[in-house]
């Protein structure tokens, strides 16, 4: 009674915090980069991860769902993102037993090398060239969740996040002439801070999972998530645990956009082999997902590999790897 009292309290702390979100306008926020999605097995789910435990990439959706990480893991992921965007991130966290888990973790984007202009309406092309910049952006989070009951678990963190958008040449005016110009540098900065619970109710392994995410005192994504995952196998097929197919969805209510819904699906045969899909609601061009995962183990060292592609319409499909060790 007092967890349920926790979730409740925790849920109303949530809405009180995003509901000055509500009269906000759409594409209010900066660092768009702390919103994509992290980690081919979640990808392919199509990111309905809220209510997954056990896996080093749930601190990116949900923190207390590391709680379920067991031993000492390690999570590589490689996005290949838009127009040769890359993006990488990785986790690692340590299982203490009685004193709960501790969680490392990082994301970096590299927007490449781009050109530089600026108008000048006296170029025959209209604009004049200055070299060429580039442009990246980078996070580190420091996390810590805990199993307070076998069921119930609680997760946070807190992030460092950068943004370095280059330098650019301002011209400065003297009545109609160009008197020189001034190099002005385009960075920010910024501390965030993400929490969130889990609850195994017992019935069939379904889980509830709610995060606040970017939480700061600067205008970046501040996203509110509520999922619910079920094993569907234990309806279907209770007597062959073998196949697990787990069904997963989440209600996303972000600061700088309108509400969105995520759904996925997963089946795993015998603990070896996965296959995920998945698709997201609201979106402009982003929709259908899909994806596979090997796991092997050698000698004590527990190996997976995921893989997950994402229809965003007229700009193709992106690809997601990740690679997760465990001891």
């Amino acid at each position: 009674m007092k967890y349920k009292r926790l979730i409740c309290l925790f849920t109303v702390l949530c809405l009180a915090v995003t509901a000055e979100a509500q009269m906000k306008k759409v594409a209010q926020s900066k660092m768009q980069f702390l919103k994509l999605g992290i980690g081919a097995r979640a990808a392919g789910m199509g990111d309905a991860f809220i209510a997954i435990s056990g896996d080093p990439n749930a601190i990116f959706y949900n923190p207390a769902g590391c709680a379920g990480v067991q031993g000492v893991a390690l999570a590589l992921n490689q996005n290949n993102w838009l127009v040769d965007i890359d993006h990488k991130s990785g986790v690692l966290t340590y299982n203490t037993g009685r004193y709960g888990v501790f969680i490392a973790d990082y994301i970096a984007v590299d927007y490449g090398t781009m050109e530089r202009t600026i108008v000048d309406a006296h170029a025959w092309e209209g604009y004049q060239s200055q070299g060429t910049f580039s442009a990246s952006e980078y996070a580190i989070g420091l996390g810590y969740a805990i199993g307070i009951t076998d069921r119930f678990s609680l997760g946070g963190q807190i992030k460092y996040a950068y943004q370095d958008l280059a330098a650019s040449q301002v011209w400065q005016y003297l009545r109609t002439e160009f008197e020189n110009t001034r190099q002005v540098k385009n960075e920010t900065d910024v501390v965030a801070y993400d929490f969130g619970t889990y609850y195994n109710s017992g019935y069939k392994n379904i889980r509830i999972g709610m995060s606040v995410q970017n939480f700061a005192n600067k205008p970046i994504p501040l996203t509110f998530r509520f999922g619910v995952a079920m094993d569907v196998n234990q309806l279907l097929i209770p007597d062959h645990p073998q196949h697990v197919l787990t069904l997963t969805a989440d209600a996303l209510h972000p600061k700088d956009y309108s509400e969105r819904m995520h759904f996925g699906l997963e089946y795993v045969y015998n603990n070896l082999f996965s296959l995920r899909g998945g698709y997201k609601l609201n979106y402009d061009e982003e929709s259908y997902s899909g994806g596979v995962g090997i796991r092997t183990t050698v000698q004590s060292l527990h190996f997976e590999f995921n893989y997950a592609a994402t229809d965003f319409g007229v700009f193709g499909l992106v690809n997601r790897f990740s690679l997760n060790f465990q001891l």
